[in-house]
């Protein structure tokens, strides 16, 4: 109880008294430790395990985990982001699947945990780039020593800024690799009667690659 200092001098000489200052400290850190119980126990997890795969040249499958120890339906903010560009998305559950992007540009995205009260957790990102392989690959003019290949841009890449890796080899030799704006390839000073593998990848102009879509061919056997 409170009691002025005249008193704690007097009629209370024989009490334990604390002086106002003393007391205001103690109140204070009890508190800072209350707050801190408060937001250890109620602060929003982060989600984990986001991954991202792209499903043609302007979209994206993007997945996640709920956070640890996280019970019921949790909601999410997905944000993705490319130059300037920056969209973000409320989302229930752990998937996402992102259209209308842009072919050809690489985006960052990141999700974070969203509480009830709005309050936003630690935001995991991954990034990817929309670009895709060549498509319809076609051999003609196989000879015994040379074959020619030709190919489609990626659908969507029509228009986008590209060249071609083309790494090609046979079983038991170190792969040969070439890179042409065309799409089109003449392979020449081949083996007869031997079986080549041809990976073709499109490359932008910053370095950014697609995964490789593969052909087999075999070359005519001298008789």
């Amino acid at each position: 109880m409170f009691i002025c200092s005249l008193c704690s001098a007097t009629k209370h000489g024989g009490h334990d008294t604390y002086h106002d200052q003393m007391k205001k400290s103690e109140i204070q850190s009890f508190e800072r430790n209350k707050n801190q119980i408060l937001t250890s126990d109620y602060e929003v997890g982060p989600p984990e395990n986001i991954q991202a795969q792209l499903l043609t040249s302007d979209s994206v499958s993007l997945s996640w985990s709920s956070p640890q120890r996280a019970e019921g339906p949790q909601k999410f903010r997905v944000t993705w982001e490319c130059g300037r560009e920056k969209i973000s998305s409320r989302v229930k559950g752990g998937h996402l699947e992102i259209t209308s992007l842009k072919p050809g540009e690489k985006y960052l995205f990141t999700v974070a945990t969203e509480g009830d009260d709005g309050q936003l957790s630690r935001c995991i990102s991954t990034s990817l780039t929309t670009v895709v392989p060549p498509r319809d690959l076609k051999v003609d003019n196989v000879e015994s020593t040379s074959f020619s290949l030709h190919w489609t841009k990626g659908k969507g890449m029509e228009t986008v800024p590209q060249r071609f890796l083309i790494s090609y080899s046979s079983p038991g030799t170190d792969p040969h690799a070439v890179n042409t704006e065309g799409c089109y390839w003449t392979f020449s000073n081949l083996q007869p009667g031997t079986q080549y593998t041809v990976d073709v990848v499109t490359v932008l102009t910053n370095g950014e690659e697609s995964e490789p879509v593969s052909i087999t061919i075999c070359t005519v056997d001298i008789l």
